[in-house]
């Protein structure tokens, strides 16, 4: 229809970018979280093939400040040719001022300084990498294919080359059981590589994925949603001497305020977190109600909501007489978003 192929997702802030596929689905694909590319097959694009959708793009008037690759380890492609694909790219967009692509922490352990700096010079500018987690016990559980020490050499080696580095951390991922290591393990790789970016990207066991079954088999324990946020905040309490920033741009993130830069205001995000830890607990259910329906995206939004609204949504909370219908409520909408 369009002339040239698009991928099923990419980060939001890459809402506004020009999307070009250069691989299509997932290498790995055993992730027990993502149902995102199951039962499709990976396979690499030829340079001819991306070029042609590069000129079709062209063609049709296609223009943006920013490009992402897709789709989600399209760092796998032999250096050289994505390099080609890149300088190709920049030629014919020269108006694009920043390209980026998923890619693994096993991938870019892998990849040689020499060339993720020819990938950086060929016009590569940001990496996002989901780390999940910096415990080993957990990506292991997960099956993330991946080790925390794959995590610092190839996130260090991004940096090395002179491009940004975005992390994505997922809050809750080990459950109850693990939780206290998610935080203090993340927060260690975190501190050791100083990624530009930390975004939250809160687990929700997705129904059909392999960790949604072990939910429902009671054999995985999820962390509740506010157990989730105390996580986020006893991660940003063990991360030193980092100055990259901390971004929440995503829905399924219970509090969007907490973003801000490692070195000059962890302590506003940390303050952020307890104000709502600190609240009285109907106040505290409330605000869960009214952010998880979409009414709301900051906690001071509460004030401004419409009497008939607000007292609606006190009615909603009333109407839910166990922690686990609780749960089971407020993940009712966040199934949705993911």
């Amino acid at each position: 229809m369009y002339g040239f192929e698009m991928g099923p997702i990419r980060p939001p802030s890459e809402a506004n970018s020009i999307l070009l596929r250069v691989t299509r689905n997932c290498p790995w694909n055993k992730c027990e979280f993502c149902g995102v590319y199951k039962g499709e097959k990976f396979s690499l694009r030829s340079v001819d093939e991306v070029k042609g959708d590069i000129d079709a793009m062209k063609a049709a008037g296609i223009t943006s400040s920013s490009a992402f690759l897709q789709d989600a380890n399209s760092i796998i492609m032999k250096p050289d040719q994505l390099a080609e694909i890149l300088s190709y790219f920049r030629e014919t967009f020269p108006e694009v001022r920043r390209v980026t692509t998923y890619a693994r922490a096993d991938t870019l352990s892998r990849i040689t300084p020499e060339n993720m700096k020819m990938l950086k010079e060929a016009g590569l500018d940001r990496v996002h990498s989901g780390y999940e987690t910096g415990s080993d016990v957990i990506l292991k559980m997960i099956k993330k294919g991946t080790t925390r020490d794959q995590q610092v050499r190839g996130g260090l080696k991004v940096k090395e080359a002179g491009m940004e580095l975005s992390m994505y951390f997922m809050p809750g991922v080990g459950g109850r059981e693990l939780s206290e290591e998610n935080s203090r393990e993340t927060a260690g790789v975190i501190s050791e590589v100083d990624p530009d970016f930390v975004r939250l990207r809160t687990f929700v066991a997705k129904p059909g994925t392999p960790m949604g079954d072990r939910v429902e088999d009671g054999s995985f324990l999820p962390c509740t949603d506010e157990e989730k946020v105390t996580e986020i905040r006893r991660m940003l309490e063990q991360v030193e001497g980092c100055s990259g920033t901390v971004v929440s741009d995503h829905i399924v993130n219970l509090l969007e305020e907490v973003r801000g830069n490692l070195r000059t205001q962890k302590s506003e995000m940390i303050q952020k977190i307890r104000e709502f830890e600190e609240m009285e607990p109907f106040e505290k259910k409330r605000f869960q109600a009214a952010r998880r329906m979409g009414f709301v995206r900051r906690l001071s939004d509460m004030d401004r909501l419409p009497a008939d609204l607000s007292e609606q949504i006190s009615g909603i909370v009333h109407r839910f007489k166990t922690p686990q219908q609780w749960e089971e409520f407020l993940n009712y909408f966040l199934e949705r978003y993911i």
